[in-house]
């Protein structure tokens, strides 16, 4: 890449967006003085204050109101670039929509309104503008497609296609690079929406837009295929899967552990569990209910400063059934034991749920007769355990929206009365 041509016009799909005009912005500061910003709406009061700065300080910008996906339509914006603007000599793709839910939610129409930016969007960007000279041709992906992401296996599948995209691009000696970016902060689609709560479980934290550019900077001056740019707590990722590490991740995850010496204690047993042991008797509800308000209000996506009331039910300050399936993964994981996947539908508060927990954790030895009745009904749970166990993410998810939708119809109904 051999930079930035002052007497050359670069384009921007998604361009009106915050994630676009922060583009636009970082392209000026390296000299561009001809822009084309593509979005499918009209420009934003903001974004037109921001283009008039722009023309202000001497760049020529072109804005253009066209679906991406559209090739007559993205045709007719080329045709004016060309005929008033200098040549294109780059793309930056960074059109998307978001449209999550789990698998057995989901139809056609909203993975076609997910997939048509990115996939038919950069499909016809690459076709009508494969036989032009360019510098550079920036697909903005997303770490969905790379690591996966709760809720979003339409977004998943539409970044997968400009993944490949890249490297077929690669292959014909054009140039391409797809950036799987995380969730930007303060801005993009997820600074808007609860997948950056779900995502800060993971470990995966929101990119400083100042650190994003630097990153975008030094990827095109290395003009890789496709690279991941995610801010990354690796041990916490590895305490979200369930099963064992996945072998693409298990390098740096077991670096993050090396140096992460005293997570656990010599033998092996979690913080919070030693620190329950230690703590007496009367005073381990508390201590386990302060932890679980805290990841409660993580998970939830709750201002630090909220005050979560123990005995209010979680799903009325919007557990969904992917988060309920994340909040028992972290109580698991912090307590060294695995937890049925309805235990936040059992047990919907705080309260009940930390009082449950103790018991099942620290509860006395029962005599032979009271053992023998708690088998059995331990081996009725074992079963109903086993058989959800069997159950797929999507299954056990759907399983436990139904579940909460039953408590709402209750919880709604109490109130009526």
């Amino acid at each position: 890449f051999a930079g930035f041509h002052p007497d050359a016009t670069y384009l921007i799909t998604g361009g009106l967006g915050d994630l676009g005009l922060l583009t636009a912005r970082w392209l000026v500061d390296q000299g561009v003085r001809h822009l084309a910003l593509v979005g499918r709406s009209a420009p934003s009061a903001g974004a037109e204050t921001t283009v008039a700065e722009l023309e202000a300080g001497g760049v020529t910008v072109l804005v253009a109101q066209a679906d991406v996906s559209q090739r007559e339509s993205m045709q007719q914006v080329l045709t004016q670039l060309d005929q008033t603007m200098p040549p294109l000599r780059g793309i930056v793709h960074a059109a998307g929509v978001l449209d999550d839910g789990v698998l057995l939610h989901q139809d056609w129409s909203r993975f076609a309104t997910v997939m048509a930016p990115k996939i038919e969007g950069a499909w016809v960007l690459h076709e009508l503008t494969h036989s032009q000279p360019m510098d550079f041709f920036v697909m903005f992906s997303s770490t969905a497609s790379l690591l996966g992401a709760p809720g979003q296996g339409n977004y998943a599948a539409a970044n997968s296609f400009l993944d490949a995209l890249a490297h077929y691009r690669r292959a014909q000696g054009l140039p391409a690079t797809s950036i799987n970016w995380s969730g930007w902060g303060e801005i993009g689609l997820a600074a808007r929406h609860q997948a950056e709560a779900r995502m800060a479980v993971q470990g995966i934290a929101p990119i400083p837009p100042p650190q994003g550019l630097l990153a975008l900077e030094r990827i095109l001056s290395q003009r890789v295929p496709q690279v991941g740019v995610l801010p990354m707590d690796w041990l916490a990722l590895s305490e979200s899967f369930a099963h064992d590490t996945p072998p693409f991740l298990s390098l740096l995850i077991n670096e993050a552990r090396s140096r992460r010496r005293g997570h656990r204690t010599a033998t092996g047993e979690p913080t919070l569990l030693r620190q329950l042991t230690a703590t007496p008797s009367q005073n381990r509800q508390r201590v386990l209910m302060d932890f679980m308000r805290e990841q409660a209000g993580k998970v939830l996506g709750l201002e630090a400063a909220f005050h979560l009331d123990p005995k209010r039910p979680l799903n009325e300050l919007g557990l969904d059934s992917l988060l309920a399936i994340e909040l028992r993964n972290t109580l698991g994981r912090a307590l060294g034991r695995p937890l049925p996947a309805t235990l936040l539908f059992d047990y919907p508060t705080i309260d009940g749920l930390a009082g449950h927990l103790i018991h099942e954790i620290f509860a006395a030895p029962a005599n032979d007769q009271e053992q023998a009745a708690r088998n059995g009904k331990s081996g009725e749970r074992a079963g109903s355990s086993a058989e959800i166990d069997a159950l797929s993410t999507d299954e056990i998810e759907t399983m436990l929206a139904a579940e909460l939708q039953a408590m709402a119809s209750l919880i709604d109904g109490d109130k009526d009365e």
